[in-house]
């Protein structure tokens, strides 16, 4: 069974042989080497191209090829930067814990930011993402943090506060099935993860 450091390293080897003019390296957990099996892979990648359509539909068709399929998010902190953008991978064929979080940066202005229009991020989306790391969280025995995270989901979905269980986080996956704005192939996986260690114990 591959390991987070595993998988870590194959996207790192990925993303340097695609960027081979660029400067790729971790950061985070995996650059200081505290990276454990819920750890979001955090890379840098340095470039010298202009950040348009063509650069962005080029990193993901290599990425689908090496990984399977994927559901990408631009992070709107970087709306208005024509010389950066963040990009938040999930593969569905991989741990939902295990997100790409890809910070690039150009030395090159582009003339028009994309994509554009610049997505938003949904409500719903976003609440999603509380609940996994609610999960993660609460499976690291970080019960404040993880409580924290399920507030923030709730307040999104204008609902009741709950505080962290597996059931509670289950409940609020349930509900978010609902949206059309939510993957559902994320809250497929992220509740199947969950039945499997529910299961390890």
């Amino acid at each position: 069974m591959m390991t987070i450091q595993q998988f870590g390293n194959d996207v790192l080897t990925a993303l340097q042989q695609h960027l081979p003019l660029g400067k790729v390296t971790f950061r985070g957990s995996f650059a200081s080497g505290q990276a454990d099996e819920y750890s979001d892979v955090d890379v840098q990648a340095d470039v010298h191209q202009e950040l348009n359509q063509e650069f962005f539909d080029s990193l993901t068709r290599c990425l689908q090829e090496r990984f399977g399929p994927l559901s990408v998010r631009y992070d709107p902190d970087q709306k208005e930067n024509r010389m950066a953008q963040d990009l938040k991978i999930t593969f569905h064929r991989f741990a939902v814990f295990w997100r790409i979080d890809l910070n690039i940066k150009s030395d090159r202005d582009c003339p028009k930011k994309w994509p554009s229009p610049f997505p938003d991020w949904s409500i719903p989306g976003s609440a999603f993402w509380n609940v996994v790391w609610a999960v993660k969280h609460g499976n690291r025995g970080k019960t404040e943090i993880a409580d924290h995270y399920m507030f923030s989901a709730c307040d999104k979905m204008r609902r009741p506060h709950l505080t962290y269980s597996e059931d509670n986080a289950r409940t609020l996956l349930s509900e978010l099935a609902a949206f059309e704005e939510v993957d559902k192939t994320l809250i497929r996986k992220l509740q199947e993860e969950m039945r499997q260690s529910a299961g390890a114990e």
